[in-house]
């Protein structure tokens, strides 16, 4: 679904202006349920809000061979295992390439109906024929909403697993949704929605830890935990560059580059060289010609590799070849020591953002946008949050701490050895031919 809350993980500084005054963080307490669930819990005293979010590890980039979008399509059906949803802002969800979040957002007086919520989720309830013809629609209407606003970029990346893992050339990113039948979804939801290691709860706002471990213990303590694991590349093509056709009407590029995990000792580097590569890309006017919606991320994470991505959305008649070129003069760039002067700024403000989350009083003086309810802004700071514990676990500290010490010379050298041409893989996503 359309997530109120934005599930990127969201830098909140622009490189150059490194003013950003740490206030007091909430207080983060983790544990787990005897089930193995593990669980994060932003304390935030005197707030009487409640946002719940689950973290399960399937989504696009890791759906079975013309399974496209299969895992988007399952967030639907699991969300409406608990009832026609009326409050999108209470009841939501998101799957993308980091694989999917269901959200509860309330109160203190109704938080417990949130872990009763979320408890029917994990639990593998029957899907519903009535649910699969109402929500099918609503799947593909965000398809044709992104495809309007040349905002592809998710969409691309269930292509680009469809091609680099199973060695798709025509991908159906419609027509393999509109296939499925509700048992083959309900078998799969069940196989590979909830595993044993891959489950974590994080619920920002007013609840203390103690009340909180006690009620989760009892609302999801007894869900059953699978061992299995996600579905596996089946064809892995060792092509780096592919061409490939899709039932949407934008052309779309995406490059890639296959880079150590996030435990690596190079991992740092290569974030930063990302921070610096997006703002690269966001701002540069010549893409802005060619391109729509383009973004870059080192958080592409297959079940068999991590890669840094790009991905761009081209307007209609834009050559792919200006875009690639120009995408390489931009990584190139960072090539140099003496062109990541923003590196000493940037890297200790990034290490302070992955050590402890923000204050969401200072957020909300300085970095509140137009139309955002406080509510919100505690929405979006535990979800980001959630999402880091959920991408790193036990390492973020260390990954936080070892931001801190990168220099322009280390981000230099690993675009210099890892981005090169000779290790990008590309794909060129283009419109099927109407029959």
């Amino acid at each position: 679904m359309i997530s109120r809350i934005k599930h990127a993980v969201v830098i909140f500084f622009i490189l150059g202006n490194f003013s950003l005054a740490f206030a007091a963080p909430p207080e983060v307490t983790r544990f787990a349920l005897s089930n193995g669930i593990k669980v994060v819990n932003l304390y935030v005293e005197n707030s009487t809000d409640v946002c719940i979010f689950s973290y399960l590890p399937l989504g696009l980039v890791a759906d079975g061979k013309a399974k496209t979008q299969w895992s988007h399509l399952i967030e639907h059906l699991v969300l409406r295992t608990t009832g026609p949803i009326h409050n999108y802002v209470e009841r939501n969800g998101q799957t993308t390439h980091h694989g999917m979040h269901l959200d509860f957002i309330g109160t203190t007086d109704n938080w417990k109906q949130g872990l009763e919520l979320q408890a029917k989720w994990l639990s593998n309830s029957p899907l519903s024929e009535t649910d699969l013809a109402e929500e099918l629609p609503k799947a593909l209407s965000e398809l044709d909403f992104v495809t309007n606003n040349l905002h592809t970029g998710l969409f691309a990346m269930a292509a680009w697993n469809q091609v680099f893992r199973h060695g798709e050339t025509d991908i159906a990113m419609r027509g393999a949704i509109e296939s499925a039948e509700l048992s083959e979804l309900q078998a799969y939801r069940n196989r590979h929605l909830v595993q044993g290691d891959r489950v974590l709860l994080c619920v920002i706002g007013g609840i203390e830890p103690e009340t909180l471990q006690s009620a989760m213990e009892e609302q999801l303590g007894q869900i059953k935990l699978t061992a299995n694991t996600l579905p596996s590349a089946t064809t892995p093509t060792a092509e780096k560059n592919r061409n490939a056709t899709w039932d949407v009407n934008v052309t779309h590029y995406m490059e890639s580059y296959a880079i150590p995990g996030a435990t690596h000792e190079s991992y740092p580097a290569f974030f930063v060289a990302n921070v610096l590569l997006n703002q690269s890309l966001m701002m540069d006017s010549e893409l802005k010609q060619l391109t729509g919606s383009i973004f870059c991320g080192v958080d592409l994470v297959t079940p068999e590799q991590t890669y840094l991505y790009v991905t761009a959305a081209l307007k209609p008649d834009s050559d792919v070849e200006k875009v690639k070129q120009r995408i390489k003069q931009l990584i190139d760039q960072l090539k140099q020591p003496e062109n990541n002067w923003q590196v000493p700024m940037a890297a200790p403000t990034l290490s302070q953002q992955f050590s402890a989350p923000m204050d969401i009083e200072m957020v909300m003086q300085q970095h509140k946008p137009t139309g955002m309810t406080e509510t919100m802004m505690l929405g979006n700071l535990g979800l980001q949050w959630g999402l880091l514990e959920y991408q790193y676990g036990d390492t973020l500290p260390q990954f936080a701490s070892a931001l801190a010490n990168i220099s322009a010379a280390d981000v230099a050298d690993v675009v210099s050895r890892e981005l090169t041409e000779n290790k990008r893989m590309t794909l060129v996503l283009t419109p099927r031919a109407a029959e």
